[in-house]
């Protein structure tokens, strides 16, 4: 492996495209672009409207930063051009309380934890909302603090629990199929997890509190 130094205080997102390197910085309020070689092409700040860039998903030729503090998500195209942005600060439709992480599925849907509304919003590529799930609660399929989302090519949407320490499994309409993981520090138990990524069928899950990453696989129904 090889490794990339990052001038930052928090760094908190990630995402590819091509040869670019988009990182957030969440203590600057920054959004960085870096080439392969860790250099950096351009950056946005507090003085480009972000306050605490967190999230990111990349999606056909833009980036969509999910800015916690702003209450929205501002999408940036590959140049550094701030493009526009969607949301505010409430809890109807389409409205955001701390959104913090951001993922494209593979039927184009942008889907963002909500953290502090206790749900999953889903908007179109252009930010206009389609469809919530999710409320604060204890049980299957409830939220506390849901944290990383990923979506999985058979349009399932992950979501990282981060108080029950658990992933939660929906299908694309919000509906609870399964959860894994539980609270510890063995094998396939998480403590206080954040972030997740699916790459090739594999689920990247960021166990924070264990300083670790684990990797699970998804089976599927019968295997």
């Amino acid at each position: 492996y090889s490794a990339i130094k990052v001038d930052g205080g928090s760094l908190i997102g990630v995402a590819l495209a091509g040869d670019r390197i988009f990182v957030t910085d969440s203590a600057s309020g920054r959004l960085m672009c870096l080439d392969e070689g860790g250099h950096t092409r351009w950056t946005l700040g507090p003085g480009n409207g972000l306050e605490r860039p967190t999230g990111l998903a990349v999606a056909g030729d833009r980036l969509y930063v999910a800015d916690t503090l702003g209450n929205r998500i501002v999408m940036v195209n590959f140049a550094g051009k701030v493009l526009g942005s969607f949301g505010r600060r409430g809890g109807g439709p389409g409205e955001f309380n701390f959104p913090t992480n951001i993922a494209r599925g593979p039927d184009g849907r942008l889907l963002v934890t909500d953290t502090m509304n206790f749900r999953v919003q889903a908007f179109d590529a252009d930010g206009q909302f389609l469809a919530a799930f999710g409320k604060l609660g204890d049980g299957s399929g409830d939220f506390d603090k849901p944290k990383g989302v990923a979506v999985d090519s058979d349009g399932h949407v992950y979501v990282v629990e981060g108080v029950s320490d658990v992933v939660q499994v929906f299908d694309g309409t919000g509906k609870f199929l399964l959860a894994f993981g539980g609270s510890g520090s063995g094998a396939g138990q998480l403590w206080l997890p954040s972030g997740i990524a699916i790459v090739n069928g594999l689920i990247y899950v960021a166990d924070s509190a264990n300083r670790r990453v684990q990797v699970f696989q998804y089976l599927g129904a019968g295997q």
